[in-house]
């Protein structure tokens, strides 16, 4: 550097001219001024623009052999499959403008994340750990994508779940979603079903009977299988069977009340306490002759039995 000015640098490049950086070839910031950077006497990497301004001057740039320094990491970065800091710099139709290393990148829309995104705004001037999936220093082409970083790391934690999960524990877990199937449960990172016929030692219709979405619920792990992602949860498991419950509070000789749910010829089906059924047998229901059930009982009737 021979001389340092406000709008330029005068370089020796041992050429029969002297070198000119114009300011806004010293830096990719143009707020930063040329004597923020260099003085007299300091050594500095050009790169070649114009061997002739019309002044007998060769035209330099400094910031240009950043950028050619920038793709050699980015390439680097690229084929080490690194993650690198995406600066976004432009919400666009098809995704994001962003910039690494000081270079221009794209990450398209499919690429910002592991969910559906629909307004990609969200993500202006935000940092965004990043791989490159896509290279050409050519072209000058990058592609990016956060959504592999977010799988990456989805996926070391799904390890970690599974390494520590075994058939039979009891966990706690959040009730994400519901289908006519049964009823999606988060675990810590991962979904765990539990199947309708697993939601209770009743009839169930819907999960919605029984559970609801962001319900805390604790649950038994079933079956696990990690190849398949697939966890299988119970929810009935924790509470105790109808019947063991049913003859903790109940004997032979005990008189309770029911409700009639089913009306056969040989007799009648009531639900007691708990949600056990018992047979009333035709010759049971009165101390007269019944020729069938429903001449004396009709469904949802309540009735007083004795337990025999």
């Amino acid at each position: 550097v021979l001389y340092v000015k406000e709008s330029e640098i005068t370089v020796n490049i041992n050429y029969r001219a002297d070198g000119i950086i114009n300011k806004d070839e010293v830096s990719d910031d143009p707020s930063v001024n040329p004597s923020d950077l260099f003085k007299a006497g300091d050594e500095i990497e050009v790169y070649v623009l114009k061997m002739d301004d019309g002044d007998g001057n060769v035209l330099l740039s400094h910031k240009r052999v950043q950028r050619l320094k920038n793709w050699d990491i980015i390439e680097e970065k690229f084929n080490n499959e690194e993650i690198v800091d995406a600066f976004v710099t432009e919400v666009t139709k098809g995704g994001l403008k962003c910039e690494v290393e000081g270079i221009n990148a794209f990450m398209p829309a499919s690429q910002a994340s592991i969910g559906y995104k629909k307004d990609l705004s969200v993500f202006l001037d935000e940092v965004l750990a990043s791989k490159i999936i896509d290279f050409n220093k050519d072209k000058r082409r990058v592609i990016l994508s956060r959504k592999v970083v977010e799988q990456e790391e989805l996926n070391a934690v799904k390890e970690e779940i599974y390494s520590n999960l075994n058939v039979g524990d009891e966990i706690e877990g959040q009730v994400q979603r519901l289908t006519n199937f049964g009823a999606f449960v988060d675990i810590g990172g991962i979904d765990g079903l539990i199947h309708i016929s697993q939601l209770s030692w009743q009839r169930v219709k819907h999960p919605s009977d029984v559970v609801e979405p962001n319900e805390t619920v604790r649950v038994k792990v079933l079956e696990i299988d990690p190849e398949k992602d697939r966890v299988a949860l119970g929810l009935k498991q924790l509470t105790k069977e109808p019947w063991e419950l049913f003859v903790e509070e109940n004997s032979v000789g005990d008189i309770v009340t029911g409700k009639v749910v089913n009306l056969l010829d040989f007799g009648a089906f009531v639900k007691l306490g708990s949600g056990v059924d018992g047979l009333l047998h035709v010759s049971q229901i009165a101390r007269e002759h019944v020729e069938k059930p429903s001449d004396k009982l009709e469904l949802g009737q309540e009735i007083e039995v004795l337990i025999t």
